[in-house]
């Protein structure tokens, strides 16, 4: 060791300066002197705090005024005032990705040109010209200490600090405080290493900061806090605010938004507006309903393969047509496979193999939220000094973390290889020649997209470039790809109903990511748990599921010749009953029997077990309802009390396909519920009963749902109704329904509505507390339902709440 105290280790600059010979490009931050820290966090802590000063004064007096005239102002008006308290500001959404198209690596290690665009991304003309954002920022920001936004203004700048656009300056040796200093003298305080024990330990646990992040979190709070106090200056313009005698109005409860908004409230929203809210508390169990209904639509998915036969030939067709066999080589040769039965045991093994892998993906994840929340509730009732406890919640969200992580690799495993395949974007794409010796298929673009300048096709690749998706963040690509989905009427149409699935996915992993982000308060550099030990743990978690996988995507599975769609899985469910219809579909179960029969002898043979014994206490089986036989209809058909007799609501679905993957359940209760068994009954559907089915499998049913509703309803609204629950019987179906007559129609019998990323949205029963919330899924690209989707959607809320069309009048 050098005695002398001139180790390179004990100079972080001689440091940087060596290691960036090595790797040149390594950035070397800015370094500063602790007099220069502490001289820089002294002028911003005062900054921040007379503005914060000056503004709560002005809100106290005038916050009603500013609501008023915000929201009479138009958009150019608006536009207006936030130019003139930032002549520079940014002009769209997510500044910060706008500047990561423009500049590529080697332009931002001479420097950017677009310093405040990743710097401070939520200070932009689009997002703040929107009627709340604004008034939301101001109160949020006048009215709570700024020591609870470090961690959002931390994040916040996470892409410019990958992108290297603004590191922050470095200072060995000390750790800066910025949590609960809730004062101006303590805010930005700045503990020695070698003075206090705890002050290393507090900036590797988040608790702290190193000192050059802490100055990097004070210059954006100083500037969002000048900014803001300029805005409100701008709106209030002709009004008197250094009077000292001015009364003290009581702020307003909320803040009101127009009412002449025709957005339903949706997960975008509530992302565009967190930059300018009060950051939400770690909750992890706040998306356990949906990781629930997630993992129930995926065991709803297995089931309907196996029993709706055209949902099945649905699904393998939408396989078949996001294989990268699919793709031409740029002399326009088709790849050789298609024309042989090897193709369809690739789409026919992984879309299979995929279902269960998808099942127990979301179980896993579904388990691991159960599990940190029982931990949770045992911490719950210890006393706060047990560090045990807490080190064990720290080490299972560390473990779960890792699963997160490792799934989401595998999702993004699934569109590297469909997404440039996808009919859709197909034409961005050629395959390289096959080479005979292997498998591989090797997929080229036919143009960057920065080149081309397609904002699209740039985000969706992101996805592609591991380090890109590491860059951008999961989530913040998930949100930016939503909103020009959304935005943008071409690029909606560009993207296909599979690939839409895979967001939504993608898109749920990334509120994963996002909530255990805000386990710690700050930047977190110390390790909870060894890599080596998560991973250990999480082969034994997915053994189970790597087995199954094994067994499934085995080559020599000869699916072909039993599931190949060329007519046999033909299913016309939605035409009217009919001898010869009952045939047809009768031929169709039979088909599609013989097929799954084959898949659970092969697997019994190669491990002992079906697919779904292995799968024993996991996976809850179900009886398969299949078409009865044909039986001719009385002229005049006699009621009876007799309990033979079929039940008429029952026979209705007796006739038709289960949901599709594109609609679930939110049931958390389902777990518990006791299986119950559905007798075959035999005949033919009838009209006029108002009797409601009880649904097969996974239905937890309360007193409640035996009681008849009435819900009178609109002229429009019936419509809607009498479509959902339209019967095979009647002469003519009825037309495509659009998807904004369905969304009134829910509200209208006591639904909240809410958008979810993808084509998700949430119905949750507003005062039936009983009544479980259920997921539907908005048509895509068009935004009308067909006939057939929307009986699907009737035969769920029947399943669900016992509906039928006598529980709808005309009002």
């Amino acid at each position: 060791m050098d005695s002398s105290g001139d180790s390179i280790y004990d100079d972080p600059q001689r440091l940087f300066e060596a290691m960036a010979a090595g790797n040149p490009n390594l950035p070397i931050p800015i370094f500063l002197s602790f007099s220069e820290a502490k001289s820089a966090a002294q002028r911003y802590s005062k900054d921040i705090f007379t503005a914060q000063r000056d503004l709560v004064k002005i809100l106290s007096h005038h916050e009603g005024t500013i609501i008023k005239r915000w929201l009479k102002k138009t958009t150019a008006q608006r536009q207006k005032v936030l130019t003139t308290a930032y002549p520079s500001i940014p002009l769209t959404h997510r500044p910060d990705f706008w500047a990561l198209r423009k500049e590529n690596p080697a332009q931002l290690r001479t420097g950017t040109q677009y310093r405040d665009h990743w710097l401070l991304p939520s200070l932009n003309r689009e997002d703040l010209s929107k009627p709340q954002n604004l008034l939301l920022f101001l109160r949020s920001r006048a009215r709570n200490p700024p020591g609870i936004f470090v961690n959002a203004d931390a994040n916040s700048v996470h892409i410019g600090h990958t992108a290297r656009a603004v590191m922050p300056p470095y200072l060995s040796g000390y750790t800066m405080l910025l949590l609960g200093q809730n004062t101006q003298a303590a805010y930005g305080r700045m503990i020695a290493w070698d003075e206090d024990d705890e002050a290393f330990d507090m900036m590797s646990t988040g608790i702290g900061l190193q000192p050059g992040e802490g100055l990097q979190v004070l210059e954006i709070q100083q500037r969002k806090m000048q900014f803001l106090l300029e805005c409100a200056k701008g709106i209030l313009q002709d009004l008197p605010l250094n009077e000292p005698d001015l009364p003290i109005s009581p702020a307003p409860a909320h803040v009101p938004l127009p009412v002449t908004s025709p957005d339903w409230p949706s997960l975008t929203q509530e992302i565009e507006e967190a930059p300018y809210r009060v950051q939400s508390a770690f909750d992890i169990g706040c998306l356990r309903p949906l990781i629930g209904a997630r993992r129930n639509e995926a065991e709803d998915f297995i089931w309907s393969l196996r029993e709706d036969p055209s949902f099945f030939q649905q699904v393998v067709l939408e396989w078949s047509e996001h294989r990268q066999e699919k793709l031409l080589t740029a002399r326009g040769k088709p790849h050789p496979v298609l024309q042989h039965d090897i193709f369809w045991e690739r789409v026919l093994s992984n879309m299979v193999s995929n279902a269960y892998f998808d099942f127990m993906v979301w179980d896993l994840v579904l388990k691991g939220i159960d599990h940190f929340l029982h931990l949770k509730g045992e911490h719950a009732h210890q006393t706060s000094s047990s560090p045990e406890l807490a080190e064990s919640l720290e080490q299972a969200l560390a473990h779960f973390e890792y699963l997160v992580d490792q799934f989401t690799k595998g999702l993004v495993g699934n569109w590297e290889v469909s997404m440039v395949a996808s009919p859709p974007l197909r034409q961005h794409y050629v395959r390289e020649p096959q080479d005979p010796t292997n498998t591989r298929i090797k997929v080229m673009s036919k143009g960057t997209s920065r080149k081309r300048g397609d904002h699209l096709i740039w985000l969706l690749e992101v996805f592609l470039q591991e380090d890109q998706l590491f860059l951008c963040g999961l989530e913040n690509v998930c949100d930016e790809l939503e909103r020009e989905i959304r935005t943008d009427r071409a690029s909606r149409e560009r993207i296909s109903p599979y690939i839409a699935k895979l967001i939504s996915d993608l898109s749920l992993f990334g509120e994963l990511k996002r909530q255990i982000g805000l386990a710690t308060p700050g930047p977190r550099m110390s390790v909870v748990v060894e890599q080596k030990e998560k991973h250990t743990e999480f082969e034994k978690k997915t053994k189970l599921l790597g087995q199954i996988f094994n067994v499934l995507t085995k080559t020599d599975t000869k699916l072909a010749a039993l599931g190949i769609p060329q007519g046999k899985f033909n299913y016309p469910s939605e035409k009217r009953r009919t001898a010869a219809t009952t045939r047809a579909m009768q031929k169709a179960e039979k088909n599609l029997d013989v097929f799954w029969t084959y898949v659970d002898d092969y697997c019994k043979d190669e491990t002992g077990k079906t697919i779904h014994g292995m799968l024993n206490g996991i996976l809850k089986d179900r009886q398969l309802q299949r078409t009865p036989d044909w039986v001719e209809q009385d002229p005049k058909p006699q009621h009876s009390n007799n309990h033979s007799d079929l039940d008429p609501a029952l026979s209705q679905f007796a006739a038709i396909e289960l949901q599709s993957r594109t609609e679930s359940t939110i049931d958390i209760a389902i777990s518990q519920a006791k299986e119950k068994q559905k007798s075959k009954t035999h005949g033919i559907p009838r009209t006029g009963s108002s009797a409601p089915e009880r649904e097969i499998e996974n239905n937890a049913c309360t007193e409640e749902n035996d009681k008849p509703t009435i819900f009178e309803v609109s002229k429009r609204g019936f419509k809607v109704f009498t479509t959902l629950f339209h019967t095979s019987t009647e002469e003519e179906p009825p037309g495509d329904l659009p998807w904004s007559e369905f969304l009134s129609a829910m509200a209208s019998v006591g639904f909240s509505i809410k958008k979810l990323d993808g084509s998700a949205w949430i119905f949750a029963p507003v005062d039936d507390k009983w009544r479980q919330s259920i997921i539907f899924h908005e048509p895509h690209p068009s935004s009308k339902m067909s006939f057939q989707v929307a009986r699907r959607f009737g035969r769920r809320l029947c399943r669900r709440y016992g509906w039928t069309s006598e529980n709808f009048r005309r009002g």
